[in-house]
C-alpha cells in the first residue's frame, strides 16, 4: 500500500454575517464526508479540496454544537466565505497545500 496521510484539520471558517469559528474535525465528520460525497457523486477530496473543507467544517460544527442541527449543509455552504486549514502554524504553511512558505529574505 502507498504512503497515505490521512489527517482530520482543525478548520478555521469565516462566514458572511457570523464570527469566525475554529472547528476540530474528526474520523466521524470524515466518514460523513466519504458517505455524502458517493451519494451526491461528488468528486473525491484531492480533486475538491475546498468542497471537502467546507463539508468537514459543517460536520464538525454540527456535531459539536457549534452550530444547531438544523443548519443543511447547502445553507452551510452558501454562507461560507473562507475555509483554511490551521492544523499547523498559519504563518508558516499554506492553508491549502500544507507546505512551508519559503522563508523571506533576511530572515533566515
Amino acid at each position: 500500500m502507498g504512503d497515505v496521510r490521512l489527517v482530520a484539520p482543525r478548520i478555521r471558517v469565516i462566514r458572511e454575517g457570523h464570527d469566525e469559528l475554529v472547528v476540530q474535525s474528526d474520523n466521524r465528520d470524515i466518514l460523513l464526508w466519504e458517505t455524502t460525497r458517493v451519494r451526491h457523486k461528488w468528486p473525491p477530496m484531492t480533486e475538491s479540496p475546498f468542497r471537502w473543507m467546507t463539508f468537514l467544517s459543517w460536520a464538525a460544527a454540527r456535531r459539536t454544537g457549534a452550530i444547531e442541527a438544523s443548519v443543511t449543509y447547502e445553507a452551510w455552504e452558501g454562507s461560507v466565505l473562507s475555509v483554511g486549514d490551521t492544523s499547523q502554524d498559519d504563518s508558516t504553511v499554506d492553508d491549502l497545500t500544507g507546505a512551508p512558505f519559503p522563508e523571506a529574505p533576511g530572515t533566515g
